[in-house]
């Protein structure tokens, strides 16, 4: 038994708890280090439409900030700046920012789209669903048949291939709704890292593009 183990049996229980925590705190700060969360929402769009204000939330950052995107494909834009704000004084910081880098439509947060803008009834409603173990689809209905809108593929962990589970969480468009971006997290638990980041799905929409799916009842056997 060399001199450092002789030394550490001699210690009182009450030292040997300290190291216990300590050793507990340091691995609590690694397994806390595996966990990665961002979630996005639009703030602004460019009028040219090719441009937009993000809001970034990160779980390893304070504030939440904000930042110049690309929309298609979706990007942060070449040199552009992260800028953190107070969520107090968020509505405010935002418009300021809106206002300065020449954003000039607010866009519009919705699960909706008016097909008759007299008819609040008639509209189409916008939802995700899993069709198959490495696809979820963003879809709709006018509450009477349910359509495609898009494919969005499934990421899967490349060492454990856990597959993500992935959830719909916003729906943005310019203020004509012409443009049309979906937010979709995508969350990957392989029980010792967790990761659950937020994607832009872009679609220059129209109602005639959408695939609908056919209910009518089968012809009956002959």
């Amino acid at each position: 038994m060399n001199f450092m183990s002789v030394q550490l049996l001699r210690c009182r229980p009450g030292f040997l708890a300290v190291l216990v925590t300590l050793a507990g705190l340091l691995l609590a700060g690694v397994a806390f280090g595996q966990e990665v969360r961002v979630h996005y929402k639009i703030r602004g769009f460019s009028p040219d439409q090719k441009q937009m204000l993000v809001q970034i939330d990160d779980i390893n950052s304070s504030d939440p900030f904000l930042q110049v995107w690309d929309v298609d494909p979706p990007a942060p834009a070449k040199k552009a700046q992260k800028t953190a704000f107070v969520k107090s004084e968020g509505p405010k910081f935002i418009r300021e920012t809106r206002k300065k880098l020449k954003m000039a439509d607010a866009g519009v947060e919705d699960w909706l789209y008016p097909l008759d803008p007299k008819d609040e009834t008639k509209s189409l409603s916008f939802f995700g669903l899993m069709a198959a173990k490495d696809r979820f689809v963003l879809a709709c209905t006018d509450k009477q048949k349910l359509g495609k809108v898009k494919d969005i593929p499934i990421k899967i962990d490349e060492e454990t291939k856990t597959p993500a589970k992935a959830k719909l969480e916003g729906i943005f468009w310019t203020t004509d709704r012409k443009l049309l971006i979906a937010v979709v997290s995508q969350k990957i638990d392989t029980g010792t890292f967790l990761s659950e980041r937020d994607e832009f799905h872009v679609v220059r929409f129209n109602p005639s593009d959408i695939l609908w799916v056919d209910n009518s009842p089968e012809p009956p056997a002959k």
